[in-house]
């Protein structure tokens, strides 16, 4: 079965349910107006382990989805590193004590992820793989060195926490 999700605009209000937004809006004033100027700011937080960045690279692919993942030990931030744009999927944090506990489908949501804009992810929040609208795509990701070490060979109930939707997932730009 299948199920056409449109993407959004990727704005702060729209997701503040999932993460924090950043991205230079010349409508507010810098808290600190001496170079660098500082226009906006996010927090990133790990439990038991160490942080890292990791250089990821994408090749584009059919926009198309039918699993999501989830996080509970780390928030993930996202940080652009080539022209964009590219889309991403998220759905809302479920019980973290619960490792069945999935999004309900209607909760997905779909957003344009474009050139200046970053964001972490909170704790928990489902999302999905990066798909990129360019041939190739590359990010850098913060998170949690064990949640990557885990991502090379998923642990069902580790902080990588991969479950399928049991219904497949179209895009619609």
């Amino acid at each position: 079965m299948s199920r056409i999700l449109k993407v959004e605009t990727l704005t702060k209000e729209a997701f503040e349910p999932f993460g924090y937004l950043l991205y230079p809006n010349p409508g507010i004033a810098p808290f600190k107006n001496t170079p660098p100027i500082f226009t906006d700011r996010m927090p990133f937080e790990v439990d038991e382990g160490e942080s890292e960045f990791v250089y990821a690279l994408l090749d584009r692919k059919e926009f198309k989805f039918s699993n999501l993942e989830r996080h509970i030990k780390v928030t993930q931030g996202f940080f652009m590193m080539t022209s964009g744009p590219a889309i991403i999927t998220v759905a809302p944090a479920t019980d973290p004590s619960d490792l069945e506990s999935l999004p309900s489908l209607d909760s997905v949501r779909a957003f344009l992820w474009e050139r200046d804009m970053c964001f972490v992810l909170h704790r928990g929040v489902w999302h999905g793989t990066i798909l990129p609208l360019e041939p190739k795509f590359a990010y850098i990701l913060a998170t949690r060195k064990q949640t990557s070490d885990e991502s090379i060979a998923p642990l069902y109930d580790g902080d990588v926490q991969i479950r399928e939707l049991g219904e497949t997932f179209e895009l619609k730009l």
